[in-house]
């Protein structure tokens, strides 16, 4: 159901979902989308008041999501881009091919292609999911042996190019998912977002046990989530 109110002039939207939840709390996408979860209790008009409590707020999110959006770079493939693979940035050289294949050469990564062929992006990403799987089990190895007194049985790890999640954790199934962008970014990054996953084994919610754990293993976390945010961004998703 969509509601909105007006506050200060301005008209805020919203989509109202209300839940047998306890609490009432606000989700903001990225594309400005605000959904508005409240308790069954809740009636349109209190739905109405929480939102405009948190107004200011939602202005500022939505504020940062545009200037997010506006120093995003072009979402092209094409022969000149800059390209990023484990923190290096590189330039995205095209020639003739007789079948798609893609590699790393003196600065460059070189993608051999068919003439029209309208496929590459995507077929860029497969191929930076298959040189992922390594790297990514790497990080697997040496986060179990860093959280090894949890003694957390190796999960398997699933690559997906996501577009709103790092990872994911499936406890039931144990196995891990990571998203294919992080490629882009340092050992470093990946390592962090690997360490948040398996910590899920032992809390599966983002309590404050939870992000105890996080700390005590990795007391830079924040910083290292700010880096894979903020930086290697090359618009091919």
């Amino acid at each position: 159901m969509t509601r909105f109110i007006n506050y200060c002039g301005l008209r805020l939207e919203y989509e109202y979902v209300p839940k047998n939840i306890k609490n009432a709390y606000i989700r903001i996408k990225k594309d400005g989308e605000i959904s508005v979860t409240t308790p069954l209790s809740y009636t349109g008009e209190m739905a109405d008041s929480f939102v405009e409590q948190k107004a200011e707020w939602i202005f500022r999110k939505l504020a940062d999501f545009e200037k997010a959006h506006e120093n995003m770079p072009d979402d092209g493939f094409y022969d000149g881009k800059t390209a990023y693979i484990l923190g290096h940035e590189y330039t995205l050289k095209f020639e003739r091919g007789s079948r798609f294949e893609a590699f790393v050469e003196d600065g460059n990564i070189v993608v051999l292609a068919r003439y029209g062929d309208e496929n590459l992006k995507p077929k860029y990403i497969n191929w930076l999911s298959e040189a992922a799987k390594p790297v990514f089990e790497n990080s697997l190895t040496r986060m179990l042996e860093l959280a090894k007194e949890y003694k957390i049985e190796r999960p398997e790890i699933y690559v997906r190019n996501m577009t709103s999640r790092w990872g994911s954790c499936n406890t039931d199934k144990h196995r891990i998912g990571l998203n294919v962008q992080m490629m882009k970014a340092e050992m470093r990054c990946i390592d962090h977002v690997v360490l948040h996953e398996l910590i899920h084994f032992v809390y599966p919610d983002h309590s404050a046990k939870f992000y105890s754990v996080l700390d005590k293993l990795m007391p830079d976390w924040r910083e290292r989530k700010n880096m894979l945010e903020t930086k290697w961004q090359d618009g091919i998703r």
